[in-house]
């Protein structure tokens, strides 16, 4: 099982020199485009997204359904380099993530 990561070119870089895959993009319509082509692979454990753009309702939305949907992949929403990272507490991720409340 792989990981992959959809973001900025910063974000993506980064995650490429520990050997994670990704795609660099831009507009949410590319993140959305990204998402969907990596929730096609079956040998993904783990999708990390750029909060820049998950954080948008229309792929909250998408995201928030296949969480429920689906146990794998898990999906990771991370700040940007960029960007303000929103504050949330730990346990308020992984209960995000999991979909359940700790």
């Amino acid at each position: 099982m792989f990981g992959f990561v959809i973001g900025d070119i910063d974000m993506v870089a980064g995650f490429r020199l520990v050997g994670v895959e990704g795609t660099e993009v831009a507009s949410l319509d590319e993140a959305q485009e990204a998402l969907d082509k990596a929730l096609s692979r079956s040998d993904l454990a783990i999708v990390v997204i750029s909060e820049e753009f998950s954080s948008q309702p229309q792929l909250q939305k998408t995201i928030e359904a296949i969480r429920l949907e689906r146990t794998s992949p898990l999906i990771v929403e991370v700040p940007t380099s960029r960007g303000k990272a929103s504050e949330i507490r730990m346990s308020d991720l992984i209960g995000r993530t999991l979909g359940v409340k700790m």
